[in-house]
C-alpha cells in the first residue's frame, strides 16, 4: 500500500481534498492510503513513517525543503489553482506520475 500525506498549515481545509482523492483512488484501484495533516504534525510524520509522497498545499509551499529533508519519498507542491477549484483530477494525476 502507498502511503501519502496531504499537508496544510492548520490540518483543517485539506480534510474536502482528501476524502475526493479517496474517491478516485476507489475508482482506479489503487492501494493507496490517503491522510491529512498539519504542518508540525507532518514534518513529525514523515520522520517516523515511511510516506510515499507529501502534497504540500499552495500555503506551506515554502516548507518545501524542510519535507524534502525529512523524507525519501516524493514532496509534491498543489498548484494554487488546483488547490482553489478543488482539481482533485490534476492532483491525482501528478500523484500517480509521482508513484
Amino acid at each position: 500500500m502507498k502511503n501519502i500525506i496531504v499537508v496544510c498549515e492548520a490540518g483543517i481545509t485539506t480534510s474536502l481534498l482528501v476524502n475526493k482523492l479517496e474517491g478516485l483512488t476507489q475508482d482506479e484501484n489503487e492501494n493507496i492510503k490517503i491522510q491529512s495533516k498539519n504542518t508540525e504534525e507532518g514534518l513529525d510524520f514523515v520522520k517516523e513513517e515511511s510516506v510515499d509522497v507529501v502534497l504540500l498545499v499552495p500555503q506551506i509551499h515554502h516548507k518545501f525543503e524542510d519535507y524534502s529533508a525529512a523524507t525519501d519519498g516524493k514532496v509534491l507542491k498543489i498548484s494554487i489553482n488546483d488547490y482553489n477549484n478543488m482539481n482533485v483530477y490534476s492532483i491525482f494525476e501528478q500523484l500517480t506520475e509521482a508513484l
